[in-house]
């Protein structure tokens, strides 16, 4: 988010963006399994299950373009070529483990048989376990050294999409705050998901079309009391001083372009998952069934 922007710079933090780029695109490789801290705008509400992401197996963490990707590999996943996948980012000054354990979306990996990779965004020097997104206008060093996102998210979801047998027609896109403006980005800018699911972020780019995202669903999830991101656009929260586009605008947009975008305003919600998931609770639903259902990945095995 926005606000995170102006904190990093009031700050001078900055990035080793360099060192990802120096590496050779395309390679995984595994990594040491290891906790990471929570930060930013995840709200680190505890799933069960190991490493509290809600499912009964631990992820496969690797290596790609220098970049942790955790992978959650259901039991009985669908044999490769027939695999659906769930790309998930996290939020501004968050990282892959806050955000799996803020939206636990593997206690549902494990129910409906679907994969989920967790990524991670560019992390700043004052602590490696703080990260954002370059959605266009946000956020922090990522945005300003202007790291190609985009391409770094596409040439990883190809990467999965050959080591895990995963049908590249059955990818989807989910994301938090910065992350949400991350995956509204890819919608707008390649074909690579065929739904997403962005919460608390709006489309963050100066754009009126994205035909990319022409014959594509979206349902956009934001709470109505939130501060940070105002759902109808305009200054956030805190000392950044700066305007966010609105659900609306986004809407608009991708309507324009041919896609459906529902927006789902949640009464009494603020910013973060835990509220926007007890809201929902509250009404008699439940934020990760409406997510999964709502993708198309509570078809079953």
């Amino acid at each position: 988010m926005r606000l995170v922007c102006a904190v990093l710079l009031a700050v001078a933090l900055s990035a080793d963006a360099a060192h990802a780029e120096s590496q050779k695109r395309g390679t995984m490789r595994e990594r040491p399994q290891a906790g990471h801290a929570d930060a930013g705008d995840e709200d680190g509400a505890a799933g069960s299950g190991p490493d509290g992401g809600g499912g009964i197996r631990p992820v496969e963490s690797y290596d790609f373009e220098g970049r942790a990707i955790d992978m959650y590999v259901p039991a009985g996943a669908p044999a490769p070529g027939a695999r659906s996948l769930l790309v998930v980012l996290h939020g501004g000054m968050g990282n892959s483990a806050g955000v799996r354990r803020s939206l636990a979306m593997d206690g549902m990996a494990d129910k409906y048989g679907f994969l989920v990779a967790y990524l991670n965004g560019t992390p700043s020097r004052i602590r490696d376990s703080m990260k954002t997104w370059n959605a266009g206008e946000c956020c922090g060093l990522a945005q300003r050294r202007n790291v190609d996102d985009v391409g770094y998210i596409t040439a990883a979801i190809h990467g999965i999409e050959e080591k895990y047998g995963v049908d590249p027609d059955r990818v989807y896109g989910l994301g938090h705050s910065n992350g949400a403006m991350m995956t509204q980005r890819m919608m707008c800018e390649t074909g690579l998901y065929r739904a997403a699911v962005p919460i608390s972020g709006p489309l963050e780019l100066d754009t009126g079309l994205c035909p990319a995202a022409r014959g594509k669903r979206i349902m956009a999830i934001h709470g109505t009391e939130d501060e940070n991101v105002p759902i109808a656009g305009g200054r956030g929260k805190g000392i950044a001083g700066v305007d966010f586009r609105s659900e609306d605008d986004s809407r608009r947009i991708f309507e324009k372009s041919g896609a459906s975008y529902r927006l789902l305003a949640i009464p009494g919600a603020d910013h973060k998952p835990a509220s926007i998931r007890a809201a929902i609770a509250r009404s008699g639903g439940s934020m990760p069934e409406d997510i999964v259902r709502f993708l198309g990945l509570a078809g079953g095995r």
